[in-house]
């Protein structure tokens, strides 16, 4: 008798206990946990799926050599036996990587994954691009949520859902804010550093005079809060790379960049460099022609992004083996901001075939040191080694790109870098400050038609006075002006509506 109430009381612990827990160990539940919280996702991504799948991927750039026989080959063998699908990457080149993108999305191509900068997830979102990635994360993603801080991800929320995987988790703060040197050209024409808008003019006229072919140039398209830095004595944030809109990061205060003052100190600055050359016509709009000039070496500078220097040593030592790099700050006694703590976001599109197959894979690139070391440098002893804890790549052939999965667990400095540019980069967050905008994301449903409009009026005559080819004195009123018929008050009244919200709320 004792055995049997032993048995029966047993029986009901057990049932007790699974009662409390099958919340926590079947991940499909509708009710299970957060994705960021979670524990659930245990081993289901890890198991070999059944069915063999084509997983569809665009990456902007092109395809090296070496990467091609990569994916083919070793990748593509690999994959086949850890996740059943095989990877089938289409590249765009960077001048219309945005333009043929959007093409493929708005015309439902059957692409599973994708990547872009973060900004441009609201904007997919808005227009129905892209899917919600709860579930998928929850499901299959349990190594992204563990290299991947929780903030990272938050950025990517709207309207309680998440639109995009944080890829990258690095130092982030005061991207795009920065101006990257070729430092060695520097020192070559007498100069350690550049600390001011005149150390640059100066750089560019002293090498100018030794040898014409350099080009001095900085990114019409960004740059603009890099100039701020010296411009104003504010603290200014760009709400995305259209530049129309910043926030005051000292009063909360969302502004219309295009009609202020600082817009006219901007561009009367690139007008100036152009008349001095530094901005050289035939690079101006001119993306393709821009990055052609930068493979043969012959740009001073352009805008940073915290690891540029790093990023792009390689390209540079291609050109010139003596090439060294170096990123610096304008007025560096200013606050650097974090506006997005991961710029990389890659998205799963709405026409996806294979969504849970794409979490898989990206979820896999972190699962492991292995996996990411493979990925982005290729096969050790054949693609690279480590040399002293650092990775010395054995060819020039980019495989995938560093920077889209850099993270602080798995990250190692590459032989071939100065230690002073790494420790740079690894202390660029130190004092930093959380912008205003972060976590904010404008959804541009209610007003799409007015900001249609106003960006056919932007390109079309505010680019070439951002450009510094039209003068600001000449064209600026009749610009500004068409924009306002274009529906530009409309927009701006829906975006301080918005963010007003936003601010409530946060």
């Amino acid at each position: 008798m004792k055995r049997a109430v032993i048995g029966t009381v047993a029986i009901l612990f057990l049932t007790l206990l699974f009662a409390l827990f099958s919340h926590y160990i079947n991940p499909g539940s509708s009710q299970s946990p957060g994705p960021l919280h979670s524990d659930t996702a245990d081993n289901e991504g890890k198991d070999v799926p059944e069915s063999f799948v084509t997983l569809k991927v665009i990456m902007p750039g092109d395809q090296s050599s070496r990467m091609g026989d990569f994916v083919e080959n070793e990748l593509n063998d690999r994959l086949k036996k850890d996740l059943n699908m095989n990877l089938e990457l289409t590249y765009i080149p960077w001048s219309n990587y945005q333009q043929k993108l959007e093409l493929a999305l708005s015309t439902g191509e059957d692409y599973d994954l994708f990547w872009y900068g973060a900004p441009f997830v609201s904007v997919y979102y808005s227009k129905g691009y892209i899917q919600p990635l709860d579930e998928l994360l929850g499901q299959y993603g349990q190594d992204l949520v563990k290299h991947i801080p929780e903030d990272n991800f938050k950025q990517n929320w709207i309207d309680g859902k998440l639109w995009a995987i944080p890829s990258q988790a690095f130092t982030s703060a005061g991207k795009f804010s920065s101006v990257m040197v070729r430092q060695d050209l520097l020192e070559k024409v007498g100069m350690t550093d550049v600390e001011t808008i005149a150390d640059l003019e100066q750089f560019y006229q002293r090498m100018h005079a030794i040898d014409p072919s350099y080009y001095g140039y900085l990114e019409t398209d960004r740059g603009h809060e890099l100039l701020w830095r010296e411009l104003t004595d504010r603290n200014y944030s760009s709400l995305d790379e259209r530049m129309l809109f910043m926030v005051d990061e000292d009063s909360g205060e969302l502004l219309s960049y295009v009609e202020s003052d600082l817009y006219k100190k901007v561009a009367h600055l690139r007008e100036s460099w152009v008349n001095k050359g530094i901005i050289d016509m035939n690079l101006v709009g001119n993306p393709a022609a821009k990055i052609d000039q930068e493979n043969a070496g012959k740009l001073l500078f352009r805008v940073g992004a915290v690891s540029r220097a790093m990023e792009n040593l390689q390209t540079a030592r291609n050109a010139d083996p003596e090439a060294r790099l170096r990123e610096y700050y304008l007025a560096k006694e200013k606050p650097k901001y974090i506006t997005t703590p991961s710029n990389e976001a890659f998205m799963i599109t709405s026409a996806s075939k294979n969504p849970e197959r794409a979490m898989m894979f990206m979820n896999w690139i972190l699962q492991s040191k292995e996996n990411y070391n493979f990925i982005i440098y290729g096969v050790e002893g054949k693609d690279y080694v480590l040399d002293n804890g650092k990775i010395k790549q054995l060819t020039n052939d980019q495989l995938m790109y560093e920077w889209m999965w850099r993270n602080k667990d798995y990250f190692i400095a590459p032989a071939n870098v100065e230690d002073d540019v790494i420790e740079d980069m690894l202390a660029n967050d130190e004092n930093s400050r959380i912008s205003k905008l972060s976590g904010f994301h404008f959804n541009e449903a209610p007003v799409k038609n007015e900001i249609a409009q106003v960006m056919a009026v932007y390109k079309e005559k505010f680019e070439p006075i951002n450009f510094g080819i039209a003068s600001y004195d000449q064209y600026y009123d009749d610009a500004l002006a068409a924009l306002k018929k274009a529906g530009f008050d409309i927009v701006f009244a829906e975006l301080k509506k918005q963010f007003s919200e936003f601010q409530r709320q946060h």
